[in-house]
Order: C-alpha cells, then sequence, then structure tokens
C-alpha cells in the first residue's frame, strides 16, 4: 500500500520549477508491506525543502507520518528505512522510534529530520520512498522485511527498557517517592558527569608503526551468564589512535549465536574511563557451540574525549559483550545486577528509555513516573503471562 505524502501547493510549485527534469509524480511516497499492521492516517511534509546543487538534489527531509495500528499486539517500537537514491550512500538513511505502547487502534506519529543527496536528474517516480522496515510488538515478535536489521536492533533497546523499567518500579515498590527519587537523581548525574568520547575511522589497511606506537592488551570485563566468553586481544596504540584491534572470543553455549556485539572501554592517561561504542569485529556473524575465533580487521580509529586542550594518551583498553542474538531470534543483554556489579553502569550510557523517564521526571515529577511505570510493567508482565 502506497500514501503519498503532500505538501502545500506553492511548495511544490516551487520545487518543480526549482528542479529541471522532475517528472510530474509525487515527491514523497509512504509504501507499507501487507504483512505490516500500520495504515497511514496523515503525512505533512511541508517543510521538506529540494534543492538542486549542481549536478545533485540536496533533500532536507522534515516532515511527520501518522500511523494507525490494526494488528493485535501493542507495538513497541517502529524503524521507517528512508530510501532517496536506491539504497545507495548518501541516499538512504533509517529512523529508530522506541519506546512506542500503541495498542490496537490507537495512533502514533513519527518525525524526520534528515539530509540527503540524490542525483539528477530524476527519473520519474517518487523522489523519496520511505517504509516500514521492521515493528516490533510487546509480544516481541516483529513484521517487515528486516533488511536494515531493524529487528534485532529494535529487540535489544526493548529488552533494556524493559530492564531499566523493571530496576525503577523496584524502587519505587520498596522504599516509595523518595527511593525512586534517589534513583533517577543519580541517573541524572551518571548522565551529566560521563566523560565524553568521539570516535572516527581514521584509516585501513595495514598498521603504521611509529616510534610511540605500541602493543596494548585488551582486558575483559566477564559476566557469568554472557553466551560469549572473550580470551584475549591486542591492539597497537599510538597517541589517541587505535590500530587493527583483534579480540579472541568463545561461544560458552549449546546454541549458535547468530550475532554479537561487543563493547568497547578505554582509559586515558588521566584515568578517565569512556565507552568508545562497539569494537570491530569483522564480519563474524555466526558461532556455533564450543567454537571460538579471532576477529578484529585493519582499521584505524582516532579517540577524541570532549573538552578543552589536548587530552591525555589512550593508557588501556577493556572489552565486554553488550549483546546476543541466538539462531532462534532470542537476544540476550546484562542484567541490571551485572552492569552494576562489574561497575560498567558509570561508564556506558543510560538506555533511551531510561533517558525518557528522567525527562519525565523533570517535567512532571515522580508521581507521574511511578504511574507511567507501574502502567507499562503490568503490560509487559500480562503479555509474558
Amino acid at each position: 500500500m502506497t500514501h503519498v505524502a503532500t505538501r502545500s501547493a506553492q511548495a511544490l510549485l516551487a520545487a518543480v520549477l526549482a528542479i529541471p527534469l522532475v517528472a510530474a509524480e509525487p515527491e514523497i511516497a509512504i509504501e507499507v508491506s501487507e504483512d505490516v499492521p500500520l495504515e497511514v492516517v496523515a503525512s505533512d511534509f511541508g517543510n521538506s525543502n529540494f534543492e538542486p546543487r549542481g549536478s545533485a538534489l540536496i533533500i532536507e527531509l522534515d516532515g511527520s507520518i501518522r500511523f494507525r495500528h490494526t494488528g493485535e499486539a501493542a507495538v513497541r517500537a517502529v524503524t521507517l528505512a528512508v530510501d532517496a537514491y536506491g539504497g545507495r550512500l548518501g541516499g538512504r538513511a533509517a529512523v529508530a522510534v522506541p519506546s512506542l505502547h500503541a495498542r490496537t487502534g490507537e495512533e502514533f506519529e513519527v518525525y524526520l529530520n534528515l539530509r540527503m543527496v540524490r542525483p539528477l536528474p530524476l527519473p520519474p517516480g517518487p523522489a523519496v520512498r520511505i517504509a516500514p522496515d521492521g515493528v516490533l510488538f510487546d509480544t516481541l515478535d516483529a513484521a517487515g522485511p528486516d533488511r536494515l536489521d531493524s529487528v534485532r536492533k529494535m529487540t535489544v533497546r526493548e529488552l533494556e527498557a524493559r530492564r531499566d523499567r523493571q530496576y525503577f518500579l523496584s524502587q519505587w515498590e520498596t522504599g516509595g517517592r523518595a527511593a525512586l527519587a534517589s534513583a533517577i537523581q543519580a541517573s541524572l548525574h551518571r548522565q551529566a558527569t560521563r566523560p565524553r568520547l568521539g570516535v572516527r575511522l581514521a584509516g585501513e589497511g595495514p598498521a603504521t608503526a611509529g616510534s610511540d606506537t605500541r602493543e596494548v592488551q585488551f582486558s575483559f570485563i566477564q559476566n557469568a551468564d554472557a553466551p560469549l566468553i572473550l580470551e584475549g586481544g591486542t591492539a597497537l596504540v599510538s597517541g589517541l589512535v587505535s590500530d587493527s584491534p583483534r579480540i579472541r572470543l568463545r561461544n560458552r553455549t549449546d546454541e549458535t549465536v547468530r550475532h554479537f556485539e561487543i563493547g568497547w572501554l578505554v582509559r586515558d592517561g588521566a584515568g578517565s574511563v569512556y565507552s568508545a561504542g562497539a569494537a570491530p569485529v569483522g564480519e563474524v556473524r555466526r558461532l556455533r557451540p564450543g567454537e571460538a575465533v579471532e576477529t578484529g580487521g585493519d582499521r584505524r580509529f582516532e579517540l577524541q574525549p570532549a573538552g578543552t586542550g589536548r587530552p591525555p594518551a589512550l593508557e588501556s583498553m577493556a572489552a565486554y559483550v553488550r549483546n546476543a542474538q541466538f539462531d532462534d531470534g532470542s537476544v540476550w543483554i546484562p542484567s541490571r545486577q551485572a552492569l552494576e556489579a562489574s561497575r560498567l553502569l558509570q561508564a556506558l550510557p543510560v538506555s533511551v528509555e531510561e533517558r525518557r523517564l528522567t525527562q519525565l521526571y523533570r517535567e512532571r515529577g515522580p508521581a507521574v513516573v511511578a504511574a507511567e511505570l507501574e502502567k507499562l510493567t503490568k503490560r509487559t508482565a500480562a503479555v509474558d503471562q
């Protein structure tokens, strides 16, 4: 099913006059496949801008889509695939919306604010196509083509949301307003004081050794119930550049691991610990029971802590299992207790749901947060039963 997004008549006329060889076709199409239980109620991209620059069209996509849920299980998350150039770099994007709670017949809005590029002249057809790539339900079932690996990513976020909601709800149930307020304030403090780090790909190919280059051994933060055990790893380090990181790991379960992410922590010379996101793990996508692999790649990463002045050089590195997905589609994430015991909680960014709850606390107070926690946790419990 295809829905044509509308713009104002003036904006449409201006776009047609400004862009050579634009066919008289809809500019933005919203396409929902038959297996996705969403109906487009309305869309508004009137603030979008299409500007030709040389042989390219710069698309400033600014608008929203209102969906109605027509299925049975409540929608928890949606990922939209946005394509302006046949899936090529610069002309594709994804918009993920976690922490949704849309039941049958309920509506929700997805906002898009993207900058995209496609070459001129435009062929016939829409300049931009938008389609749900994945829809995650409260049963953890999913719908959609999942070409962008959306379902796995949304499942990880949803499990993190349930974990963190349960933690805050337990504070409310055991200690009331004071305990919940204390837990929220602690989260806000972590968000405000956690060291920030920028990571950029600085090249690839054989490592370049300099006079200050040294080999650094990874240390590992193990989790007793993690499906993977980290056995060793090294990286070449020069100043703030990490070159060719490699990690050895083993599947210690009786199930095949389809996908996994390894978290990466770095410590600088001043003792600050930063989360550098996911460590590079090459092309490994499946590990059979008991199988071990060494993975990494010939890539160079420059790490730039936020702040003024030249930061200290990298001193040490650590890795841990962020999440894993098994062949049956189920997903493992570390528990809140494991994060606290390993002190990872202090270094890692908070989940999307924790940010949402702490913002709700700031705006409306602990009683409203408690009501939200009770409502959503009871819904999840009812589904699990």
